[in-house]
């Protein structure tokens, strides 16, 4: 089974219509409205994933008053207790990635020795 929840924008005043026209969509299993940055949120069920992409792209992108969406597709097969960390690579590329204090000191003696030299440099 393919899960995948969709966060919708509308136009103001235009949430309930929406949601009433997504209630009648066949793949659309939940649909509630939310506060915040989204105005609505639907979550989608399918036996297969081009089901999925056909509801989101061919019913619900499609309403009249939808603004945008987002959609966050849900990952099956995980079994319990795996980690999250090993199922997501490593994008950060080494050279963006936080850089440490010089050999020999740890991180308290280098904070204050850079905190030294500002205080010089602001007299």
């Amino acid at each position: 089974m393919e899960h995948a929840y969709v966060l919708i924008n509308c136009d103001t005043g235009f949430e309930e219509s929406i949601i009433e026209q997504l209630k009648k969509i066949h793949d659309v299993k939940a649909v509630q409205g939310t506060l915040g940055v989204y105005d609505i949120i639907a979550e989608i069920e399918s036996q297969k994933p081009e089901k999925l992409r056909e509801a989101i792209i061919g019913d619900i992108r499609k309403l009249i008053h939808v603004k945008s969406t987002l959609t966050l597709m849900g990952i099956g097969g995980i079994d319990t207790g795996e980690k999250m960390a090993e199922l997501i690579p490593d994008i950060i590329p080494e050279e963006k990635k936080p850089l440490e204090g010089p050999a020999g000191m740890d991180d308290e003696e280098y904070d204050n020795d850079y905190d030294d030299e500002y205080d010089e440099k602001t007299k």
